[in-house]
């Protein structure tokens, strides 16, 4: 059995309190006179991104780690925190190829098909044992990663925001499954949720799946966008 944990992370303490649960409102707005009815997005489409790419800010400091703030209700729609959450959810998606990515796998089939063959297009679990490998990489550099889950199937780009973001931070192999820990923003506090693949004794994928039980067709290691501002994590979190 091969495993490996992030040396001091854990969901419980470097996760945020809260539930991935916005109020609604808009997650950007239009200049300084906009009233709060106005904007760009709705935070209760969920801000996964922002979410675990700031938790991994925190605990990667270049200085050190940096306490998560101990709020258990999400930050105030346009305070500093809210805006520093929205700037990494943005950033989180590499200039729109994290979406495409997404819209891309969500639109594969599950099986290997004819046309998938001649493309040679992988199914999403020989993507998600791939992807697994990279991620495992990660974590054994010291290093959590941002993972996507892509729950959704078709070629809608409706369906988009069905799809989720964690950060993986350790992992269990065995010739049988791949489990990767990870903190999730629907799960807060939680430090037993994992992502599993199950193998066959050719190495062959079997199944993927999230212990807590949500949906899960593949995963990929998405790109950590460059360290942001902790300014709005080291001062008071204030309002606008």
């Amino acid at each position: 059995m091969r495993t490996a944990v992030v040396p001091g992370f854990l969901p419980s303490v470097n996760g945020f309190r809260f539930t991935n649960a916005w109020p609604p409102g808009p997650t950007i707005k239009v200049g300084p006179l906009d009233p709060r009815w106005i904007g760009i997005g709705d935070a209760r489409d969920g801000l996964c991104g922002g979410m675990v790419v700031a938790a991994k800010d925190l605990f990667e400091a270049r200085s050190g780690p940096v306490d998560v703030p101990p709020d258990t209700e999400p930050f105030t729609n346009g305070s500093p925190r809210f805006r520093a959450i929205v700037r990494r959810q943005i950033q989180s998606l590499d200039y729109l190829r994290v979406p495409l990515r997404y819209w891309a796998l969500q639109a594969r089939a599950d099986h290997a098909t004819l046309v998938s063959r001649l493309l040679r297009r992988e199914t999403p679990l020989v993507v998600a044992v791939r992807e697994l490998g990279r991620i495992r990489d990660e974590i054994d550099g010291g290093r959590t990663a941002v993972v996507g889950l892509v729950r959704a199937s078709g070629r809608s780009p409706s369906l988009l925001s069905l799809n989720h973001q964690v950060l993986a931070f350790g992992y269990e192999e065995t010739p049988e499954r791949i489990a990767i820990r990870v903190y999730d923003p629907n799960h807060p506090g939680c430090d037993d949720v994992e992502l599993v693949a199950t193998l066959a004794p050719d190495g062959r994928p079997l199944g993927l799946a999230q212990s807590t039980g949500e949906p899960l067709r593949t995963l990929f290691l998405q790109p950590y966008p460059r360290p942001g501002s902790l300014a709005a994590w080291r001062g008071a979190p204030g309002a606008p």
